[in-house]
């Protein structure tokens, strides 16, 4: 037991080492990292079991290190759940605040309202911005867009972001249409 638990920590050793070196910023290769982590734990536990095993002759110590090793893989996984559960339900990474960057938005000059908006994580590391953009009149509308979105990367890095920008039309046309919209934010 103590023999076979050396060689196995050694090599998850070896393999938790090249996965550190690998990008954490996506959930699959965190995943890899925390299980392989979990492997060179279990593997030291299982090889100091053995050796108390052998030093007292207490054979209990293998179940001890099996509660260990379980309670450090429960707590190593909830963070992986954690994030891919908000990956599952499409939620707004904790750094975009989606009322905070629909405010930047309608608060961008030739802006008259923003509504639809939708910022979602795709992926771990690759957030997404969707939103429905209404400029005044006379405006042009693809610049407006590239300075949205060129304020959207710098300001809260977000660089897949889809717009569709159109004119606002007049008040009393646009009175029928904003009601049925959910809460647009407007330029006051």
């Amino acid at each position: 037991m103590l023999v076979v638990a050396l060689v196995g920590a050694v090599v998850s050793l070896v393999a938790s080492l090249v996965l550190a070196r690998a990008s954490r910023e996506s959930l699959n290769v965190r995943g890899a990292f925390v299980h392989v982590a979990t492997d060179v734990a279990a593997f030291a536990g299982t090889a100091a079991a053995g050796a108390l095993i052998l030093a007292t002759g207490w054979d209990r110590f293998d179940p001890i290190a099996s509660l260990f090793v379980a309670g450090l893989m429960l707590w190593a996984s909830v963070g992986l759940l954690r994030e891919s559960t908000a990956i599952f339900l499409e939620r707004a990474p904790s750094n975009a605040d989606p009322d905070l960057i629909g405010h930047a938005l309608v608060a961008e000059h030739d802006v008259v309202e923003v509504h639809d908006l939708h910022v979602w994580t795709v992926t771990s590391g690759f957030p997404a911005l969707s939103a429905h953009v209404l400029v005044t009149p006379h405006a042009d509308c693809h610049a407006v867009r590239r300075r949205l979105d060129e304020m959207l990367t710098k300001r809260f890095g977000l660089t897949h972001v889809t717009l569709q920008v159109e004119h606002a039309e007049s008040p009393a046309v646009q009175l029928g249409t904003a009601e049925a919209r959910r809460t647009p934010l407007q330029r006051r």
